[in-house]
């Protein structure tokens, strides 16, 4: 019975231990920490690495916890338990005897008198006389390190908003992307009166690409960068040279129609351009071919045939044979054939409309791409990024402070918009050398008269004398003289 409450009293003062040495530790390996980052700190601050403060909190944290495992994994003994309560209840060695003799199980007499003596004296004794929790020493130079630290790295790493560098361009982006939207709204409304299901897709993506323009704190590179991708996404969409061939088609088919007196409007509708009217007064015709007799059917096979023909081998060589095929099909009296040919045509002529009018449309929004950037670029580059200045020139000036400063501190530059006179200036010929060289031109087809080594010394000794006489800056000298080095004759 005494060994057991002497093995008791053992592990309960271990397990105190334990969590004593837990907090002990943490609290010095945090402080070892904090004090290994003051170098770092200050080494940062004064350098321009701007290394955030949570790593070095991390690390700080890093370095407790790696010797709180180390602690774990190497607990507080029963024989280092049995010597602190030796030292706390001054027992002078009893509990590390009796815990000898617990291990070793001798069963004299004078072992057991010693064992009751020892419990006798440590349940006696106060748990918290032996083993007090307390807080570590090591907080309070914890506490004094980490202020020190957030002081020093206060003007780094807190410095107020309105020193900052970073200007917030997202206002004038998103006003610059308000027109565009609205534009692209406008355009969604035509499609959808259209039913182009095509076009508003397409209207769908730009919507969404221009929306991702409002996002906060966007910077400029970044608008500017998805104004790149929606343009280069319109102009994949956008064939100009082609729908300038089929107008150009168009307007020869309703040239070949106009004269007709049954497909004169239609010819008219075509060579304006108004595919839509022309579509209709197709239609008018083809309601009215049963109705014609023999005389005006065979007028209108001949229109429709000499119209097909003429698109033969064109981007409208489509459009082209379903004319052709009614006219064919009208020689033959297959007046159903006909209208069905007919009916295909005035479809492939509305659907041209449509491409038109889908184009126009995304030209539009391009254009409007493109000034929506130039916007973005204007409003942005009126700060440097850098310094955070304004490159305005005042209009009201004032005696106090500011924080703008000038594009030009030398001042507006000059324009070279001027009016400039050719005039001929003819020199006066003063005392000292000179040199005069008189040239005949030689006839086409004629070799030189001077040789080239002879033309050589000429022109050097022109190049020689200017550079002696005229006030030339020696690094124009230098090249002066390679040139004439680099064609010197080879035989010299």
């Amino acid at each position: 019975m005494d060994e057991k409450l002497i093995l008791e009293k053992i592990r309960h003062v271990r397990h105190r231990l334990n969590i004593q040495r837990y907090f002990q530790t943490f609290a010095t390996f945090l402080f070892y920490g904090f004090l290994a980052c003051v170098p770092l700190v200050i080494v940062d601050s004064v350098t321009a690495f701007n290394v955030p403060p949570l790593v070095f909190l991390w690390v700080v944290l890093g370095i407790a916890v790696s010797a709180m495992v180390v602690r774990l994994i190497r607990p507080v003994s029963l024989y280092e338990a049995a010597r602190t309560i030796d030292i706390g209840a001054s027992l002078k060695d009893r509990v590390i005897s009796c815990l000898e003799q617990i291990q070793q199980k001798t069963d004299e007499s004078l072992t057991s008198l010693q064992l009751q003596d020892t419990s006798n004296k440590i349940q006696a004794v106060s748990m918290n006389q032996i083993v007090r929790y307390a807080i570590p020493r090591e907080t309070k130079f914890i506490a004094l390190v980490a202020i020190f630290l957030i002081a020093f790295s206060f003007v780094e790493f807190f410095a107020p908003s309105a020193t900052s560098t970073e200007i917030d361009f997202s206002p004038q982006i998103a006003a610059e992307a308000d027109v565009l939207l609205k534009q692209i709204e406008e355009a969604k409304k035509e499609a959808e009166q259209d039913k182009d299901a095509e076009l508003e897709e397409l209207l769908k993506e730009l919507e969404k690409r221009a929306l991702e323009l409002k996002k906060p704190q966007i910077t400029p590179k970044e608008a500017l960068a998805r104004m790149t991708e929606l343009s280069a996404l319109l102009k994949t969409k956008i064939d100009p040279l082609k729908i300038a061939q089929q107008q150009d088609l168009m307007k020869g088919l309703g040239q070949q129609f106009i004269g007709n007196p049954y497909f004169g409007e239609f010819g008219q509708q075509l060579k304006r351009g108004d595919y839509q009217q022309a579509a209709s007064k197709l239609d008018n015709v083809t309601k009215n071919v049963p109705k014609f007799d023999k005389e005006k059917r065979q007028n209108l096979s001949d229109a429709l045939k000499r119209g097909g023909n003429s698109l033969q081998g064109s981007e409208l060589d489509g459009l082209g044979s379903e004319l052709s095929g009614a006219g064919e099909a009208l020689d033959g009296d297959d007046l159903e054939g006909t209208q069905l040919r007919l009916r295909a045509s005035s479809k492939k002529i509305r659907d041209l409309a449509l491409l038109k009018n889908r184009n126009l449309r995304l030209a539009k929004l391009l254009s409007e791409c493109e000034t929506c950037k130039a916007g973005i670029a204007g409003a942005c580059n009126t700060v440097n990024t850098a310094t955070g200045l304004t490159y305005k020139l005042s209009t009201s000036p004032s005696t106090g402070i500011g924080n703008m400063t000038s594009a030009s501190q030398l001042g507006q530059l000059s324009s070279l918009d001027s009016a400039l006179n050719l005039e001929q200036i003819t020199g006066v010929q003063g005392e000292g050398a000179s040199t005069v060289q008189t040239s005949k031109a030689s006839a086409e087809g004629q070799q030189s008269a001077v040789s080239y080594k002879d033309a050589y010394s000429k022109y050097q000794k022109l190049s020689e004398d200017a550079l002696i006489q005229e006030q030339i800056p020696l690094g124009y000298k230098f090249y002066v003289k390679r040139y004439f080095e680099s064609i010197k004759p080879k035989d010299e």
